[in-house]
């Protein structure tokens, strides 16, 4: 790419939050909580991107017509598998009403319930007593790791759910079952099947990163999340070296989840800087090309 698009500068208070998270699946505020929480903000495009489940899309939408200032982007989190790490994917500018990504949303959530339950078996094991009625209760979506967290901090087992991850749910924790995962590129496929555009979540958490993004540009990777509160500048330069190496869009988002603990980003957030609104327009002449056919060239070529 020549030159530096106006992408990686960044704005600050956000404008743009492509990674939001409801009771659709582990988040605490409902599709219409949050589009009222995130109209209050300077933010005017954001993504419902809830985990293997697009169950609060159609609330969201309905709810942002109350807000005509505000734009709601249908999106997805697929967890995925490489050859060296687990990655989450974002699918955005979806149909989620496709029929080929719900039977494999479906898929995953059996299989996600599945592994969970068989984690608060092993936390039993382990001496922490959990119900996994208990753990069903406070899923009011897909049912997942951080509702068994909740459930242990309920039970004053631990104090936050960081703590659960820490030692019990997390890669190598004690308590940790593996799932059912695709393939990082059968997860590109599935989302640009569904005429949408993926991007590398939380990049700081994949191992080998510079190996696997040139794998996952070359399958066909659209952005990588370069704004958010984890990353400092110096990082943020890091990840831009490399979006612009593979010709990626850099995303980014609060991953909120209304949990309320200490170190949350909340939406909006004014020191903190956000996408500009080229990115998003430019996922979407990305996604157009998706569902043409044809083939995708960075922008500034």
């Amino acid at each position: 790419m020549s030159g530096q698009p106006d992408w990686f500068e960044g704005i600050a208070p956000p404008v743009v939050d492509l990674h939001l998270h409801t009771t659709a699946s582990d988040g605490l505020l409902s599709p219409t909580e949050l589009i009222a929480r995130v109209a209050e903000t300077s933010l005017r495009i954001v993504a419902i991107t809830d985990h293997d489940s697009t169950a609060g899309i159609d609330e969201a939408l309905a709810a942002a017509v109350q807000h005509p200032h505000l734009t709601v982007i249908p999106g997805i989190e697929l967890s995925a598998n490489t050859e060296r790490s687990e990655v989450h994917l974002l699918g955005l500018l979806i149909d989620y009403r496709d029929s080929g990504l719900q039977a494999a949303l479906k898929r995953f959530r059996n299989a996600r319930v599945e592994a969970t339950r068989r984690s608060v078996v092993k936390l039993n094991q382990l001496g922490i007593k959990i119900s996994w009625e208990r753990v069903r209760e406070l899923a009011d979506g897909t049912i997942g790791r951080p509702h068994v967290a909740r459930a242990m901090v309920e039970a004053g087992y631990i104090k936050t759910p960081q703590q659960a991850f820490d030692k019990y749910l997390g890669d190598d924790g004690l308590a940790r079952v593996d799932r059912e995962r695709l393939s990082a590129r059968d997860g590109i496929s599935l989302v640009r099947a569904a005429g949408g555009v993926t991007a590398l979540a939380h990049p700081r958490t994949v191992h080998c990163l510079e190996v696997e993004l040139a794998e996952l540009a070359a399958a066909g990777l659209d952005g990588i999340e370069l704004f958010a509160e984890k990353y400092p500048a110096d990082v943020r330069a890091r990840y831009a070296v490399l979006a612009r190496q593979h010709g990626l869009v850099p995303c980014g988002g609060s991953d909120y989840h209304a949990f309320g603990t200490e170190d949350e980003l909340e939406p909006g957030a004014e020191d903190i800087p956000g996408p500009p609104l080229s990115v998003p327009e430019e996922l979407r002449r990305r996604a157009e090309a998706v569902r043409d056919g044809r083939l995708v060239q960075p922008s500034g070529t």
